[in-house]
């Protein structure tokens, strides 16, 4: 005879797909006048300042996040910037992993 256990078959969490989009983003972040300033290095045309450097990355990920969303869906070819643009002296090198 099974035990309660057995006869329960376990539970699995309900997926979306076989496998998640999973990306990387170079940012380049500097630290100016008492703001924070950060830009996608492997992806032109995003950039944000903020008052520091999470709030930067808090605005700026989002903005990435959307546009390689809609390119996934629509089925356009996503413009990564290789290699990536050239960093500043002042900036700070950061890589960004994240899923749609």
């Amino acid at each position: 005879m099974a035990t309660p256990e057995e006869q329960i078959p376990p539970k699995s969490l309900p997926r979306l797909s076989d496998q998640a989009e999973a990306f990387s983003l170079t940012v380049y972040v500097a630290h100016r006048e008492g703001q924070t300033h950060a830009r996608a290095a492997n992806l032109a045309g995003f950039a944000c300042t903020a008052t520091g450097e999470r709030a930067a990355l808090q605005q700026l990920l989002p903005k990435v996040k959307a546009y390689v969303t809609e390119c996934v869906a629509s089925g356009t070819m996503i413009e990564w910037v290789d290699p990536p643009a050239d960093r500043q002296d002042d900036e700070q090198q950061r890589i960004i992993p994240f899923h749609l």
